[in-house]
């Protein structure tokens, strides 16, 4: 079993792997609902909603489609998500994607003297995620 880096790993938008990404973050959180009955001196609990959530921090370059992609995306007036984004592991590997309907919550493009422009995004995964770790 081989360890996963950001060599071996990346994030794709609507099947297109994004050429330069700093970092990327997924979370799937569950909600544990509280079962207890009265009477009972132990609190139980019970599996209840999911969310998936991610983040990540992209390098701007204007030659990359994908990044200018997401960066418009977040101006459309269309309110139904449409796009996709997948976290992979390992690219040469099948396994080890989630991926799920997406919508984005925030674009935004951050310059500082002598590095490069970087385009902070956040965005929620609507329903359920699918693929595996």
């Amino acid at each position: 079993m081989a360890v996963k880096t950001s060599v071996t790993a990346e994030l794709r938008f609507n099947g297109t792997a994004i050429a330069k990404v700093r970092d990327a973050t997924l979370n799937i959180n569950r909600d544990a609902l509280d079962t207890t009955g009265i009477g009972q001196t132990d609190r139980t609990y019970d599996y209840g909603v999911r969310s998936t959530s991610g983040s990540g921090t992209l390098l701007y370059d204007d030659s990359d489609l994908t990044t200018r992609n997401i960066m418009n995306r977040i101006l459309s007036d269309n309110a139904q998500s449409e796009s996709e984004v997948t976290m992979v592991l390992d690219a040469n590997s099948s396994l080890g994607a989630i991926s799920g309907p997406v919508v984005l919550t925030q674009v935004g493009i951050s310059v500082s003297v002598g590095s490069v422009a970087s385009v902070p995004i956040s965005f929620n995964i609507s329903g359920k995620p699918t693929g595996s770790f």
